[in-house]
């Protein structure tokens, strides 16, 4: 049976809940915020210094994160049969491909590339190391070789942090049995020793000291996995190992990645292993490790004042900039945002007798899909089908329904993420009423789809005719506005469009952003080069032709005024807003002169 995907809001209430019980294992993505290189970042540069050597190639003149360059340096491996681009073996071939056996000079482009003066402490990380002050998180692995973890620790402790590499593992695991937390330990060392594990040969075993405790300390603690893509094979099979001890991860394993539909195929597979073994948790879309760790840094009681300022040393303040006075010249910036003019004064509000489990509420909802959006402040608060709503979801405790008036939508939207989410998922749906096009949602935001089953309506025909093409014959041909994915089995593009909502000096603004959606959306990756040429040639004029069919086919019109459009019509709370049609722009102004 499949390992669960574990919703983030109940990821976050496990750590806060039993941070005692729970270990860290932290790969490379959880240190690139730092500036450091994450392991793909080194291959790359590996790559890169090798092309360059046998090309008489100037290294510099060469930027590898331009996908250009990447594609050529690609190409020139492939014809040297070296492993294919994200082969598992790459890591291990091109080290080796460089360095050879020679640790000393692997040492040395280590030191350069980990150097501890590139370390620039994130919001992430300083939460996590006061976490570990706090005693929330006692236990910390990594396959990483830099310092981040203890400079971090140090910072905001004012003391070290026991570490542990291949040169002192004998005693990690007599530090887990005198329990002696917190404490770091490094899988494949740590770039100021030699014995450093990077090549091939180096990597069939980790050190069997730091691996008995990583194993030991699986049958007391869960785990939390950030960062890491599951590629090391060994470091997998450890996992493997822990996995198969009786009563193995206690308190859970819990795998976070950014994106659920960038999830490897052996994460999965290693995943599903400790679902058949009874292990819970599952793998949790946290977004980065910042904003993941951020989060649940909101949610610690009784912080120090003083540690928490510290993890917070970086907090946005509010200031006041005054803005130029309006422009009069030419040319003209065109925007995506059209104002929204008018918004509904009062929502629907629902009482209930004790507190509402706003997991359980997130999951009737996705599972009965009523007819309405919904937030939760001390109160359910909605727009719809309030009957609908009641009845689904623990009607017995219900206290109340009834109108509740909203002071100032501006001011709700800036100090609850919550109401502002619901707003947008009310204006997508008045947005899309009626009209030949599907609502999905991806992460936090909202996209109207052109059906596929109505590609070729009349409400979709300025898409169509935005989307035209010249041949080289001068000849005109229809634009298409999806269809099904060269190459790719049952994997299928349609033209889309993004719907945000945002406040901007006192003021609402819709913003549209058109692009294309891969279904099923877990295949996206593997569509990028499709997705790419489809666009790439849009340059300003038919970008500018887009976006203005977009507006049409949501509002009716064009830069004719203003268009009404409403959610849950027939409900007994609609919403109702009325957007002008022409997009907001930017004349030159005198002063920029």
């Amino acid at each position: 049976m499949p390992m669960s995907e574990i919703k983030e809001i109940d990821f976050r209430q496990q750590v806060i809940q039993n941070g005692q019980q729970l270990m860290w294992f932290l790969g490379a993505g959880a240190s690139r915020s730092s500036g450091l290189p994450t392991a793909t970042d080194l291959i790359w540069d590996l790559k890169l210094r090798y092309y360059c050597a046998q090309e008489n190639q100037d290294v510099v003149a060469h930027d590898v994160s331009n996908r250009a360059v990447q594609a050529r340096i690609q190409a020139y491996m492939d014809s040297k049969s070296f492993p294919p681009l994200w082969d598992p073996a790459e890591y291990s071939f091109y080290f080796e491909l460089l360095f050879g056996g020679d640790y000393s000079s692997q040492q040395k482009y280590l030191n350069k590339a980990l150097a501890t003066e590139k370390i620039s402490s994130t919001i992430g990380q300083r939460a996590l190391a006061a976490l570990m002050q706090m005693g929330l998180a006692r236990i910390i692995f990594t396959t990483n070789f830099d310092e981040v973890v203890e400079s971090t620790y140090a910072s905001i402790a004012g003391k070290n942090l026991t570490t542990f590499h291949l040169e002192g593992s004998y005693a990690a695991l007599e530090a887990l049995n005198s329990e002696r937390f917190p404490f770091l330990a490094k899988v494949h060392g740590d770039f100021r020793y030699q014995t450093v594990k990077n090549l091939a040969a180096d990597l069939l075993s980790n050190d069997r000291e730091i691996q008995k405790c990583f194993v030991a300390a699986s049958v007391r603690f869960g785990m939390v996995v950030s960062g890491y893509s599951g590629r090391d094979r060994n470091v997998m099979a450890m996992f493997g190992e822990a996995i198969e001890q009786n009563n193995s991860f206690p308190h859970g394993l819990y795998w976070t990645v950014p994106r659920i539909s960038h999830v490897e195929a052996s994460v999965r597979q290693l995943m599903d292993y400790a679902n058949s073994k009874g292990v819970k948790g599952g793998i949790v879309e946290t977004g980065t490790f910042d904003e993941m760790l951020a989060k649940i840094w909101r949610l610690v009681s009784d912080k120090n004042p003083a540690v928490d300022a510290k993890v917070r040393s970086a907090t946005a303040k509010q200031v006041r900039i005054p803005l130029p006075p309006a422009g009069s010249g030419y040319p003209i910036l065109r925007t995506n945002a059209l104002q929204i003019k008018r918004v509904p004064v009062s929502c629907g509000a629902i009482d209930y007798d004790g507190a509402v489990d706003l997991a359980q509420l997130k999951s009737v909802l996705f599972e009965k899909r009523p007819q309405c959006s919904v937030c939760y402040t001390d109160r359910i608060l909605f727009w719809g089908n309030g009957k609908e709503l009641v009845k689904i979801y623990e009607p017995d405790r219900v206290k109340s329904v009834s109108s509740f008036e909203i002071d100032d939508l501006v001011v709700a939207i800036n100090t609850s993420t919550y109401f502002k989410s619901m707003v947008e998922e009310t204006v997508a749906n008045a947005l899309i009423y009626e009209k030949p096009l599907v609502l999905r949602k991806q992460r936090k935001t909202w996209y109207a789809i052109t059906d596929h089953k109505e590609a070729s309506s009349d409400t979709l025909k300025p898409l169509r005719e935005a989307l035209s093409w010249k041949d080289r014959d001068g000849k005109m041909h229809n634009g298409v506005v999806n269809g099904q994915v060269a190459g790719l089995k049952d994997v299928y593009w349609a033209e889309a469009v993004s719907l945000r909502v945002e406040e901007r000096n006192g003021q609402i603004w819709l913003l549209l952003k058109p692009d294309i959606w891969i279904s099923p959306n877990k295949m996206r990756e593997q569509a990028t080069d499709f997705v790419y040429k489809k666009k790439i040639r849009r340059y300003n004029k038919q970008a500018s032709e887009i976006l203005s069919a977009w507006i049409k086919i949501l509002l009716g019109s064009i830069g004719k005024g203003e268009a009404i459009v409403t959610a849950y019509k027939g409900t007994d709370h609609p919403a109702q807003f009325q957007i002008i049609t022409r997009s907001a722009f930017s004349k030159r102004s005198g002063t920029n002169d």
